[in-house]
């Protein structure tokens, strides 16, 4: 792990003075996450624009230099990244009622989830010109931090209040970052865009999985003191949702539509298979997403076309047995072209209006018009996508050009699901892996170009070994 440590002290020394991305982003933060969820449990304690300092970040002697005590702390990083993290089952996170239980859990998970993720950070190449990741990842070193200092009960809730206030607005800086790491591949000559999604697509979603699993844990810890239940509901009815959803995308959308559609709710199964244990403000996020963008396509299309009346309803179906829950968000919006289907999951992707995107794929190649709640930051889709498969789901979409679009909603009744979370370790591990291969090859090749016969031997020895070491990971 000698990699990580190196990448993990010049990094810590370069960013701890970095400050966080204005106030301004966290306006938005809620576009990304479910703000009721973190509202409930933030106390609004600390500015997300404060500056990191080693000093604060590294507690110890005093008396120890700065670069020691950075030294220390990215060595224990580097011992955590190396561990995988425990996925827990909803009725393990339901059969803890108190605080004190799920602290000692995450006194032990949160170190290997925060590590993971610096990590995860730290493979990305050109970070050091990207000012906003390089932020998030200060965030995490401190949150690393603190929680492996955090010694009483009274502190380490202060310490996980002061984690979720510096997260707010993290998927935002992310993606901006990510989106101005394309254009510095741009202008560094590399202009395979699909190549360049498909990196801040995979790139994104581990880091975004992660972050819900935390936030899960996190928010579950913080809502015991108040619900035995905490965020979790063990009778949640998706129709009672919906509703919530459908309500606050109306309001919503009658600032952007002249026209808004109206949107049917309808139920078919058995009364005793309506309900499941779920969190509900997650399934209350992917549906606002699906159906911003419905009402959206259905009003735009309206207005297009130059129709009177009323537009047609958007309608949602929930239909559910003793296994599964599904739902059915359908309009009749015009479609999604057949061409941009494959690039709708994309945190790169738009439809809104007055950017410059890719007439083929719909990438975005360049943000002129400014977001809004309804639409414009690309990440509703991909998100809601990884909220169902945290979950244990699934979401799937069809959709028919000139006519309208279907999504699709599986979730299983069973609380003895897992989380669903990246698996790093062996990414992290395959990842080195390549490289020392070719790290083996051009030094054999140096060997032998000098007749070193023995010590090109040595180097293919390895770059075979290292060969097999890799394909027992990749089975």
């Amino acid at each position: 792990m000698a990699w990580i440590v190196s990448r993990l002290a010049a990094a810590s020394r370069r960013v701890f003075q970095r400050r966080c991305l204005s106030s301004k982003l966290s306006s938005v933060a809620s576009v990304y996450w479910p703000n009721e969820l973190d509202a409930s449990v933030s106390d609004g304690s600390v500015s997300p624009t404060q500056e990191c300092n080693a000093a604060e970040i590294v507690p110890g002697n005093p008396e120890v230099s700065q670069d020691a005590r950075c030294r220390t702390l990215s060595a224990d990083i580097a011992e955590f990244a190396g561990r995988q993290p425990t996925p827990m089952r909803l009725e393990e996170i339901l059969g803890m009622k108190t605080p004190d239980g799920l602290r000692a859990v995450l006194q032990e998970e949160l170190p290997v989830r925060l590590a993971n993720r610096i990590a995860h950070l730290d493979t990305l190449p050109k970070l050091e010109e990207l000012d906003l990741i390089c932020g998030v990842r200060a965030d995490f070193v401190r949150a690393f931090s603190e929680v492996r200092h955090a010694s009483d009960p009274d502190e380490f809730e202060h310490v996980i209040r002061r984690l979720k206030k510096r997260n707010e607005n993290h998927a935002l800086r992310m993606t901006s970052g990510m989106k101005a790491w394309m254009e510095l591949r741009r202008k560094s000559g590399e202009h395979d865009e699909e190549e360049g999604r498909a990196f801040v697509d995979e790139f994104l979603d581990r880091l975004f999985l992660s972050r819900i699993g935390m936030e899960t844990l996190t928010s579950q810890y913080l809502a015991l003191s108040h619900n035995p239940d905490g965020i979790v509901n063990p009778n949640c009815d998706p129709c009672e949702v919906c509703e919530r959803a459908a309500e606050q995308v109306v309001h919503m959308a009658k600032t952007y539509l002249k026209r808004v559609p109206d949107i049917e709710i309808s139920f078919h199964g058995t009364d005793n298979a309506q309900t499941l244990p779920l969190i509900p403000q997650y399934l209350f996020y992917i549906v606002v997403e699906l159906l911003k963008n419905s009402l959206r396509a259905v009003g735009e299309s309206h207005e297009a076309q130059g129709s009177r009346g009323k537009p047609d309803p958007v309608e949602i179906i929930v239909a559910s047995d003793e296994s599964q829950v599904a739902l059915s968000i359908m309009d009749k919006g015009g479609g999604i072209p057949f061409h941009r289907q494959p690039h709708v999951w994309s945190y790169m992707y738009t439809t809104a209006r007055g950017n410059r995107v890719c007439e083929k794929t719909g990438i975005l190649l360049e943000q002129k018009a400014e977001p809004t709640p309804l639409s414009g930051y690309g990440v509703g889709l991909p998100l809601s996508r990884l909220y169902a498969e945290y979950l244990g789901g699934s979401l799937h979409l069809m959709s028919m050009p000139n006519f309208g679009t279907h999504a699709y909603l599986f979730l299983q009744q069973s609380s003895e699901r897992e989380e669903a979370l990246p698996t790093y370790v062996n990414w992290l591990r395959r990842r080195r892996l390549r490289e020392d291969i070719l790290s083996f090859e051009a030094k054999e090749k140096d060997a032998a170009g000098l007749r070193d016969y023995a010590e090109a031997l040595r180097f293919k020895t390895l770059a075979a070994e290292a060969r097999v070491e890799l394909s027992l990971l990749e089975r």
